[in-house]
């Protein structure tokens, strides 16, 4: 398998390479925090998610020389994927809610009132071509099959059939386009994980099925079917540690709302005739469309930091097809190592009025009742297209001994134009953990206020491999 000769050459880069498996996403915090450092570390970065193995695996020499620690830490991880079958990750929580039953941001659709949660992956490398992956996410009201899939390609070119999160965003915690907000929808993606050209090109393109929706407009009335979702992103990455991106996404279909090939490419090709005016025939419309611009700069200084932005549109303006409308602005900045122990990041929010809602798919940008990008909106009556504004600080502390201790604020302001009356929500997370034999083992408190004033909390403990 390529994963083990690159490893055992120092994780340099080698010809040839074949599939990658994919590294969670939302579901071990602990090591994706470090793995997230580890790429700021060494120059990378990271417009979507998830990250595949071997962008990290070919991250490590460079990050070794900068915090040998967290190389370390993530070397160890990584070795679990050097073998032809095993377990990804594995991820068990017990415990208890009480108060407003609410959305937990990028949960994967799961709430505070969840008792348990369990998440986990496996895979079996069936050659340097072929990967067979099986997943499951579950809490107390659903379960999903996230990280089950079929991969198959080479590093310029992998295909996943099945069901793969996607994260189009610079941000860490908040996504304009599409997160994991809501339960993964089932896709095939094409998608490279290695750079090329001197350009250094990445691309991803998919094409996913929602859940079922009984309110989509078609001929006066209102049909029930499963709206489809298309999505691209392509970036470039024309000096180290600066790349730049753009993303599409296209809800189309549903129940007896024709659509073909020929009618996507012409919707991608011309969003404008997707932004009905006042008073026009639904029925001509292919669909839904946003689009953003995304960009990552790594600062190269002694403490290291990583810039951010996304700059987003629901629909066009002016039926103009590069001019975005109901624009969404979001902007964050991370400091992955401070004095050696901590690491800081700060991300802010903000949208104009009508995202994630739509005149023809009435219940909007949403799979199983979760709103499918910025967690802030489904803290809102569903369907009401308010815009709102949000922040969020982060900060993680490394104890002495090794356990890691991580605290979340969140505050949510809707605006109340829309005849509702909401106030400023507030959500703390707490979270502490350390390494137990070959297990990562903790607890975990949320607590909060909802935007209609509304009281909140969750405690739960946790073990993870």
């Amino acid at each position: 398998m390529w994963l083990a000769l690159a490893w055992s050459i120092g994780a340099a880069p080698v010809q040839a390479r074949g599939v990658s498996p994919y590294l969670p996403l939302h579901q071990s915090p602990e090591i994706e925090r470090k793995i997230e450092r580890l790429l700021i570390l060494a120059d990378r970065p990271v417009l979507t998610r998830p990250i595949a193995a071997a962008t990290v695996l070919d991250a490590l020499p460079k990050a070794c020389e900068r915090d040998a620690q967290l190389c370390e830490e993530v070397r160890v991880y990584l070795a679990g994927f050097m073998r032809s079958a095993g377990i990804s990750y594995l991820s068990a929580s017990a415990g208890g809610g009480s108060g407003a039953d609410t959305a937990l941001p990028n949960r994967h659709g799961m709430s505070s009132n969840s008792s348990y949660e369990i998440t986990g992956a496996a895979f079996w490398q069936l050659s340097d071509y072929l990967l067979v992956s099986g997943g499951v996410q579950a809490y107390e009201g659903d379960t999903t099959p996230t990280g089950t899939m079929l991969s198959y390609g080479r590093e310029f070119l992998q295909l996943d059939i099945g069901y793969r999160d996607h994260w189009l965003s610079p941000l860490s915690e908040s996504a304009m386009l599409l997160s994991t907000e809501a339960a993964t929808m089932p896709s095939v993606t094409i998608s490279n994980y290695q750079l090329f050209t001197r350009f250094n090109i990445h691309y991803e393109a998919f094409v996913a099925q929602m859940s079922s929706s009984d309110h989509i407009a078609f001929q006066g009335g209102l049909i029930s079917g499963r709206p489809l979702l298309a999505g691209v992103h392509l970036s470039i990455e024309p000096f180290p540690g600066w790349s730049f991106g753009v993303n599409r996404l296209l809800q189309f279909g549903g129940g007896e709302r024709p659509h073909s090939i020929t009618d996507l490419f012409n919707a991608f090709a011309k969003p404008s005739t997707d932004n009905a005016s006042t008073g026009s025939d639904p029925n001509a419309e292919f669909g839904n469309q946003a689009a953003s611009f995304t960009s990552r700069f790594l600062v190269p200084a002694t403490i290291p930091v990583a810039v951010y932005l996304e700059y987003a549109g629901e629909d066009t303006s002016t039926h103009n097809n590069l001019r975005l409308g109901n624009s969404a602005l979001a902007a964050g900045v991370e400091l992955p190592q401070i004095a050696g122990r901590f690491a800081l990041t700060f991300e802010i929010s903000e949208w104009q009025n009508a995202w994630y809602v739509h005149h023809i798919y009435q219940d909007g940008l949403s799979n199983d009742g979760r709103v499918i990008g910025h967690w802030g909106a489904d803290w809102r009556v569903a369907g009401d297209g308010v815009g709102a504004r949000s922040w969020l600080a982060r900060v993680g502390f490394r104890a002495r001994g090794g356990a890691d201790i991580e605290a979340t604020y969140r505050t949510l302001d809707n605006q109340t134009y829309g005849g509702i009356d909401y106030e400023r929500a507030h959500l703390v997370d707490v979270r502490y953990s350390r390494r137990w034999k070959q297990f990562t083992v903790g607890g975990e408190a949320n607590a909060g206020r909802d935007s209609f004033g509304e009281s909140f909390g969750r405690v739960s403990a946790f073990i993870r491999y």
